[in-house]
């Protein structure tokens, strides 16, 4: 039987993309992952999760989905977040569960749900995988558990990806940007770039999510009434 951990890396900060990530492997090697020294990537250093992320990507099957800024900004102007990350969890559940040709077995599914309400976060899943699961013959059981990344090492694996990968789309950003800190809204560094990038060029720059409040506060404390995209 095979099993599936889906987890995403970057749901809240106001700069770069989510990332979303579903790991499969035989449900009887599960214990190995624990050997590796799999558990929450946020108990993790960023060194160590670029190194576990070379493992797990050998050890077991991932399937990943980055969904910029550009992209979340134009998604949020009809659904809203929490829609946007189930539809990817569902995309990332029905490309692995293809890509590894699963058929005529049970499966179970882990999800880290990002809803208060699990229970529904199971049964909307369910439904936006169900034509796969109809046409593969599949038996499939739906796990949906707030801090699953640390209950389940199968999700912690897809955290860990999900985290580093994120980890190296940053520093490149960095690259290219100078210093912008961690991304989040909470980030003084953070706030900073934004404020002197709007101050420069009078527009934020592409890697911005603009529905977020703190875009908002920003223009508003700069002053500005008309925000432009690069």
């Amino acid at each position: 039987m095979m099993i599936i951990g889906i987890d995403e890396a970057g749901r809240g900060p106001v700069l770069g993309p989510m990332v979303i990530c579903g790991y499969a492997i035989k449900k009887d090697k599960e214990e190995d992952l624990k050997k590796l020294g799999v558990k929450d990537s946020k108990e993790l250093t960023k060194n160590k999760r670029a190194y576990l992320k070379k493992l797990l990507e050998n050890f077991g099957c991932s399937e990943k989905l980055i969904l910029e800024a550009e992209k979340i900004n134009n998604l949020m102007d009809t659904i809203n977040l929490n829609e946007i990350e189930i539809n990817a969890f569902s995309e990332v559940a029905k490309n692995l569960i293809k890509k590894l040709n699963i058929k005529d077995e049970e499966v179970e599914i882990y999800l880290d749900a990002c809803s208060t309400n699990t229970k529904k976060f199971e049964s909307d899943f369910k439904e936006k995988i169900r034509d796969v699961i109809e046409e593969r013959n599949l038996k499939i059981k739906i796990i949906a558990e707030h801090k699953a990344d640390s209950k389940y090492p199968v999700v912690s694996a897809a955290s860990i990806i999900a985290k580093a990968e994120r980890d190296e789309i940053i520093e490149n950003y960095k690259k290219i940007y100078g210093d912008i800190g961690s991304g989040y809204p909470s980030d003084s560094k953070t706030i900073k770039f934004l404020e002197d990038y709007f101050k420069k060029h009078k527009k934020l720059p592409e890697i911005t999510r603009t529905k977020w409040k703190t875009c908002q506060r920003i223009l508003s404390k700069l002053k500005q009434t008309k925000l432009k995209i690069e």
